[in-house]
């Protein structure tokens, strides 16, 4: 399977955030997360893994930071 970037997928995604975990897998939010004793968490909303149905590169650079929000120019 060929390897994209999230950048990629972004414009595929409904509204809301993107967030790569410590073991490189992605996630995308329907609200946005935060870190929390060094995961990602959420108090509402829908959680959807991205990392099974796409093989996407890892970020580069720290997990903590990998945070996207997911917004298009017609849902502004």
């Amino acid at each position: 399977m060929k390897q994209i970037t999230i950048y990629d997928l972004l414009p595929l995604l409904k509204k809301g955030w993107v967030a790569m975990d410590k073991s490189g897998k992605w996630w995308w939010f329907s609200a946005r997360p935060f870190v929390w004793n060094k995961e990602w968490h959420y108090e509402r909303g829908k959680l959807f893994f991205l990392y099974k149905p796409f093989n996407i590169k890892r970020f580069d650079g720290d997990w903590e930071v990998s945070l996207i929000k997911v917004e298009h120019k017609e849902e502004q």
